[in-house]
């Protein structure tokens, strides 16, 4: 790692400026929760079905004999969420070094393995009613997650990535509670989310391509991923209160904090400079 510092920033890896970087992240992330959301979309809600789809006793129904409270079940979410954060600092605080050299001689690996991960992991979570299967696939999305995300996270001073996460934390929570007071408002914005999502991939992508860049990007982005994780939330509690649909609510979350957290890293870094 670079020990000059850039602002928020530390020096280049890999031969990319901390810009290049940071934005083939953003983008490859946002990419992620857009297919996650549009592949819950096009499968009927891939475990998130409305209730009235579940008739008690009804053959082939999931989740039928492993219903948890509703207290065990957000619980399992919150605990899943900080797992996932748990085994990502980890990975970047103290093995954040050793992953970095590899990347840095071997970053299409790092892609291939992130990619191939991340979609293989949203598939058994979605497909599978075992809480086994279904962690083996969380662990699928986090672990090429943080092997992806910390040489972009070296990129930072940790003080930086500590008042994001904060933040990101903080931000969570509102949204979360703005989702129990208006539940329909969060699940009726489904489809204008994963529209918007599309669309600000496109669009910040052209800009990158023609070597321009904007800010608004990023706030718009935040605003999508804080609808996101509304909705995420919203969804979840109108479905059986199962171990795996915990799962899954829990890896679609963690993926759009992930996008809000490199967001927020961004502007913070910039406001440094």
């Amino acid at each position: 790692m670079d020990e000059r510092n850039n602002g928020g920033y530390y020096g280049s890896q890999n031969g990319q400026t901390p810009e290049q970087q940071q934005r083939q992240a953003e983008q490859m992330l946002a990419a992620t929760s857009a297919m996650g959301h549009a592949g819950f979309a096009m499968n009927g809600g891939a475990g998130f079905a409305q209730p009235q789809a579940y008739a008690p006793g009804a053959p082939g129904v999931p989740g039928i004999g492993d219903t948890i409270t509703v207290q065990r079940y957000n619980m399992t979410i919150g605990a899943m969420l900080l797992y996932g954060f748990l085994v990502n600092a980890i990975m970047c605080f103290v093995f954040g070094e050793k992953i970095s050299t590899f990347a840095s001689h071997n970053l299409p690996i790092i892609v291939v393995a992130y990619i191939v991960g991340s979609l293989l992991g949203m598939v058994i979570c979605s497909k599978t009613e075992s809480p086994v299967v279904g962690f083996i696939g969380y662990n699928l999305i986090v672990v090429p997650m943080g092997l992806f995300l910390t040489p972009v996270f070296a990129l930072f001073e940790f003080e930086t990535i500590r008042f994001a996460f904060c933040i990101m934390c903080v931000v969570t929570l509102v949204v979360i509670g703005l989702s129990y007071a208006y539940p329909q408002f969060f699940v009726s914005m489904g489809r204008t989310l994963l529209t918007l999502l599309v669309l600000g991939i496109v669009g910040e992508l052209v800009l990158w391509l023609l070597g321009y860049s904007s800010g608004i990007f990023d706030f718009v982005f935040i605003a999508i991923f804080c609808g996101y994780i509304g909705y995420d939330w919203a969804i979840a509690q109108k479905q059986q209160k199962t171990t795996p649909n915990a799962i899954r609510c829990a890896y679609m979350m963690y993926v759009d904090m992930i996008n809000l957290l490199i967001r927020l890293l961004r502007i913070l870094a910039k406001n440094r400079d």
